[in-house]
């Protein structure tokens, strides 16, 4: 199957997420269809090394009544129902997946010490998001090429599916930004000036639009 996948990476990858170590149920999508959505991203496609990999859209989501809107949002965008867009692909491993562009990689169930961080950035994606990161290993991407972006949880309304209680304030995920991808999510003034404005109802200007994804690619 590592064929298949590579083949179709190679003609949709720029408008695919793809998710590695996917499992053999796909589930927990909710933040990723608000990724497609954001980027305008048409293919979901699932890369893992089992034999065989599941797809049920009424198991897929946490949030079922939140889903139920995105996915309706998804099929107005696309003219197709979210189910026909995803693609799966069992028996492949990441490593097969290197120096093919994906718009936005997901990583979720990363064994202990297994590190696909050279694989990921050959994958050139805009966006990397890391969930369920407890007992799960972090890909640390960042560098001249990645940045972490707390903006850009908030402009994608990422909700950790699993937050750690103990830690006040953790959000139990990572979202990496490619540095040349969105610059206007980030707010480059300084954290004072921001928490000035917000005291004064003044945020200093409208919010984000759809006109920031406009990137070369």
């Amino acid at each position: 199957m590592s064929k298949c996948a590579v083949e179709f990476l190679q003609e949709h990858g720029a408008s695919s997420l793809v998710s590695l170590g996917c499992g053999q149920y796909l589930n927990r999508m909710d933040n990723h269809i608000r990724l497609m959505l954001g980027c305008g991203l048409r293919f979901y496609v699932g890369i893992d090394r089992v034999a065989d990999i599941q797809f049920n859209i009424e198991d897929a989501f946490v949030e079922n009544g939140a889903a139920t809107a995105l996915v309706s949002a998804f099929n107005s965008r696309i003219e197709q129902t979210f189910d026909t867009c995803v693609r799966v692909f069992p028996e492949t491993h990441a490593e097969a997946l290197g120096g093919i562009h994906c718009a936005v990689v997901v990583c979720q169930r990363v064994l202990p010490f297994k590190h696909w961080e050279h694989i990921i950035e050959s994958m050139r994606p805009l966006l990397v998001l890391q969930e369920d990161l407890h007992g799960c290993e972090l890909q640390d991407i960042s560098g001249k090429l990645y940045t972490r972006t707390r903006a850009g949880i908030s402009h994608y309304r990422i909700i950790p599916f699993r937050p750690w209680p103990i830690f006040p304030g953790e959000r139990n995920l990572v979202l990496w930004r490619r540095r040349d991808f969105l610059p206007d999510l980030e707010n480059r003034e300084p954290w004072w000036l921001q928490f000035y404005r917000k005291l004064t109802g003044n945020n200093g200007g409208a919010a984000l639009s759809d006109s920031g994804l406009n990137v070369a690619r």
